[in-house]
């Protein structure tokens, strides 16, 4: 969903006249434009118990910071709200950046994630130029779902998650028993991300001769920003005689409405 609530007007084109050292009017203009602006914020992610990201769809409490390209002077920096009592404003002619945010970013989290948009637009003498924000998540979602069928085969079951820059060499883990998703921060391309599935194996599903009760499974894919990837996990068992437990893993990615479905094989530690 996108919401675009706030409009910003810088004012109509005037012309100041610069001061000599003495304050007195040197006769040279300085020619000026306005800026029109307009913010968006678009997440294509579906709601949750924990973190209501509507909220994160209302532009009215962003950040907003107009700054001079040219010297990376702020000329304007407010709540999205302010904005109707702090303009109209002139701008000289020339480049500038505006950016508008919101939260803050975490290597991980479920509570928060961080809203980014930034462009960069040149104004022209006698010019109302009109920009538009469009701010995204900073952070792919990441949950997991799974299958009932896993009570009949383990005791216990969890995945960790580890292989972002910004985790580094932390990770983040989901329990059988959670329900509440992950926002994982990401470079702007996306990022390889590993998991491992851990389990302690029911002794009746043992493969022979196994030492102990516990196993894993591994793999890695590509998580992007502003993007819900769901890994859905159910056994796949077939009796042999050397015991035959895999994994079917599945991966939504809910925006391009794409499944990945392949098996893994449980290695016993």
């Amino acid at each position: 969903m996108g919401l675009g609530v706030m409009s910003l007007f810088a004012s109509c084109s005037e012309r100041e006249f610069d001061l000599d050292p003495n304050g007195n009017n040197s006769g040279e203009q300085k020619e000026q434009g306005s800026l029109v602006l307009n913010l968006n914020a678009t997440t294509n992610f579906e709601e949750t118990r924990s973190l209501n990201e509507a909220d994160y769809r209302n532009t009215q409490y962003y950040d907003v910071k107009v700054v001079n390209a040219a010297n990376d002077n702020v000329i304007l920096e407010c709540k999205a709200y302010e904005l109707a009592t702090k303009l109209p404003k002139t701008v000289d002619i020339g480049s500038y950046r505006v950016e508008a945010s919101y939260g803050n970013e975490h290597d991980a989290s479920r509570s928060e994630f961080y809203m980014f948009g930034s462009e960069v637009v040149t104004v022209k003498a006698k010019e109302e130029k009109p920009v538009t924000v469009n701010c995204t998540p900073t952070c792919g979602k990441i949950s997991v779902a799974f299958d009932a069928e896993m009570a009949t085969y383990y005791d216990e079951y969890n995945v960790s998650f580890t292989g972002t820059k910004k985790l580094g060499s932390k990770s983040i883990s989901w329990s059988k028993t959670d329900s509440e998703p992950w926002y994982v921060a990401l470079d702007k391309d996306g990022e390889d991300i590993s998991y491992t599935i851990s389990l302690t194996t029911k002794e009746a599903y043992l493969p022979k001769g196994a030492s102990g009760n516990t196993g894993t499974a591994t793999g890695t894919f590509t998580l992007e920003r502003n993007k819900a990837h769901k890994l859905t996990i159910r056994p796949n068992y077939t009796p042999t005689t050397d015991g035959g437990m895999k994994l079917t893993i599945s991966i939504d990615d809910s925006t391009n409405d794409h499944n990945v479905t392949w098996e893994v094989p449980v290695t016993w530690i």
